[in-house]
């Protein structure tokens, strides 16, 4: 028998094995500590293996081999004086054999014991070990469900002269039912283990927000199929608990060490956190140096949004979101915070802003908190707060459920009411008829959000610079933005890794459409000369807004009121409209033809043409869009600007 430092990579093997189920740790192959005094005496020294003959074969091999020439269903056996290199590899080959018979095994008492050897029968100390049935021993309560029957099924181990294991005493015979199947089996805790690496597959298909039961599933494809998993799925539960509380310990000291990492990698990264009189983090928030830039370029309208609650502490995660020249969310910065107070909104909002470069922005929406209300109120004076669509529908969804149920037409008239209404007499008619048609005047939802109708409502900021977010649900919530990257119940540092790979998707779709704007991937729809001018000025995306732009203005009549100054257009198809529908617009020209001014307020609220001056240009013939309707950040050359140093 080899040494047992020199036994090679099975001692290994079935060391992991004997951890995990057996819940003992073993230093080395010598067997576990026995405690001092409990001595028994053994007379022979067990058998002895020839150490001077190469390639000795395990019991496992002999037992595979020696199948084919035994009659007993098992092709494992157990028998006394079968010989082992190690402690781990006795117990995991009768763990092996446990699983065929159908029963689950743990180790048993050990104890220190003395034996004379030699021919001068010298006293030597050894070891020995049991593994025992699973239900051996009795209920320590009465009245108790258990599987304990005492039974006396058990292996005795003790130490050879060469260091080695060999089976002293067995006893087979069980005194209860085996169990009959594979998932009876996987019952047994000895039969639960989950080896290193399919851990770690686990570790990375859970940090990664992959379900419970779609790990299983992936798990199934690399074992054949799901029954051939060698545990069950309540095994996995238990390690993916495990996990959380492995990741959770040392939480604190990985988000620092992250935040480290990051500021080597990106100089400009920055993080500050609120403390309170403990020394607790109270409030996180960090920036990285792109989203300074962007901020920079694309900070007028904001959202921000405090939603997302399902991290390891429970406790909010708030993200700053905008959009940049191709009309895509871009996020600005992440907070991480203990209490939803206008105090640490305060604190937020400002070193927000201080970390941006003291810019405020135009427009700010956020979800109904009250909390927040009043800090923007204190903080950016000058700031237009609105509530962001998004939120509004969510809570519309789950409101309303029985009304759409009991009124199958309601739903789309009242995403048309949101979505479709421009100017605020369009609003206040379409209302009124929506909620005398369908009777829910008094609705406990309808009427409290009616009386907030200048919060959230697409004509109520007809004037102020929105990028369109108050008019779509582009500006997604951080909720549904980080749903698809960060786990249930992640810990801080994970967290801030998995908010990492977001804001890397979100920089990969970004020069995507950096690429495919540079390659003019966009078809023009009319051929217009004022489309092909928007062509060599927008992004692809802001071009197939204008081309729309242009599309429904052929829906339009245009009669001169003042000569070459003011217009008034009138919908081709008035009578097919909804009767709260506006059917008539007024356009002002102003500055010579450097000025479009409509009723609807599109350019102002997008910072683009709407179709209703678009239509006037066309009929008087103008080729390209007037240099005071260019908002530079819908441009392909947004991000062309000069740091302050250099702008002079």
């Amino acid at each position: 028998m080899d040494p047992p430092d020199t036994c090679g990579s099975s001692c290994s093997a079935a060391a992991d094995c004997g951890n995990v189920n057996g819940g003992r740790s073993y230093g080395s192959n010598y067997g576990p500590e026995i405690p001092e005094g409990s001595i028994e005496i053994w007379s022979e020294a067990g058998p002895s293996v020839d150490e001077s003959v190469p390639g000795r074969a395990g019991p496992l091999e002999i037992a595979l081999r020696g199948f084919a020439h035994r009659r007993g269903e098992s092709i494992l056996f157990v028998e006394t004086g079968l010989c082992f290199d190690s402690l781990p590899e006795a117990y995991k080959y009768f763990n092996l054999y446990s699983w065929e018979v159908g029963f689950g095994i743990r180790y048993g008492k050990g104890c220190n014991y003395k034996r004379k050897s030699g021919p001068k029968k010298d006293v030597e100390y050894g070891t020995m070990q049991q593994i025992v049935c699973g239900c051996q021993g009795l209920p320590k309560k009465k009245n108790t469900c258990s599987i304990r029957c005492d039974c006396k099924v058990m292996i005795r181990l003790l130490r050879s002269e060469d260091h080695g294991w060999y089976i002293k005493e067995c006893i087979l015979q069980h005194n209860h039912p085996v169990s009959r199947n594979d998932g009876e089996k996987k019952c047994w805790p000895s039969h639960k283990h989950i080896d290193r690496y399919t851990r770690e597959l686990v570790r990375n298909l859970r940090e990664n927000n992959v379900p419970l039961t779609k790990v299983y599933i992936i798990l199934g494809s690399y074992f054949g199929a799901v029954e051939d998993i060698p545990f069950n799925k309540r095994s996995l539960e238990n390690l993916c608990k495990q996990l959380s509380k492995e990741e959770a310990n040392s939480d604190v000291r990985k988000t620092m060490e992250l935040f480290s990492k990051m500021r080597d990698e990106d100089p400009s990264f920055v993080y500050t956190a609120d403390l309170d009189c403990d020394g607790r983090i109270r409030t996180l928030i960090w920036v990285n140096g792109k989203s300074k830039m962007d901020y920079r370029y694309f900070g007028d309208a904001i959202t921000f949004d405090t939603t997302y609650k399902t991290n390891l502490y429970g406790i909010p995660f708030g993200l700053f979101v905008g959009v940049n020249n191709h009309f895509q969310s871009i996020i600005f910065s992440g907070v991480l915070m203990r209490q939803e107070t206008i105090e640490s909104f305060e604190w937020i909002f400002r070193e927000f802003t201080s970390l941006m470069g003291g810019k405020h922005p135009v427009t700010i929406l956020t979800d109904q908190c009250r909390a927040t209300e009043v800090t923007i109120e204190r903080v950016f004076n000058n700031t237009t707060h609105g509530w962001c669509k998004w939120h509004v529908l969510k809570m519309a969804k789950e409101k309303l459920g029985s009304v759409y149920s009991k009124y199958n037409t309601f739903k789309a008239e009242f995403h048309k009411l949101i979505n479709y209404s421009i100017t605020v007499v369009e609003f206040e008619d379409a209302w009124e008829e929506l909620i005398g048609k369908y009777h829910l005047r008094d609705h406990h939802f309808l009427t409290p959000i009616y009386e907030s109708h200048h919060r959230w409502a697409k004509p109520y900021f007809a004037g102020i610079f929105c990028a369109k977010m108050t008019s779509t649900q582009h500006s997604e919530s951080a909720n549904h933005m980080l749903k698809g990257y960060v786990p249930p119940g992640a810990p801080m540092h994970l967290f801030v890794k998995q908010y990492n790979k977001l804001i890397a998707d979100c920089v990969s779709k970004e020069d995507s459409e950096n690429q495919r704007t540079r390659m003019g991937g966009v078809v023009l729809r009319t051929g217009w000369p004022i489309e092909k001018h928007a062509a060599t000025v927008y992004t692809s995306k802001m071009l197939e807004m204008f081309s729309d732009h242009i599309f429904d203005s052929a829906a339009y009549n245009v009669t001169e009121i003042v000569e070459k100054k003011t217009y008034l257009l009138s919908h081709s198809d008035a009578s097919r409209r909804e009767r709260w529908c506006k059917v008539h617009y007024e356009v002002t020209i102003s500055d010579d033809g450097g000025k479009y001014k409509c009723e609807c307020g599109l350019a102002e609220h997008m910072g683009m043409l709407c179709c209703h001056a678009i239509r006037v240009m066309l009929q008087l013939g103008v080729q390209k869009i007037p240099e005071g309707h260019i908002l530079k950040r819908w441009t392909r050359n947004a991000s062309d600007v000069l740091p302050d140093h250099l702008a002079h």
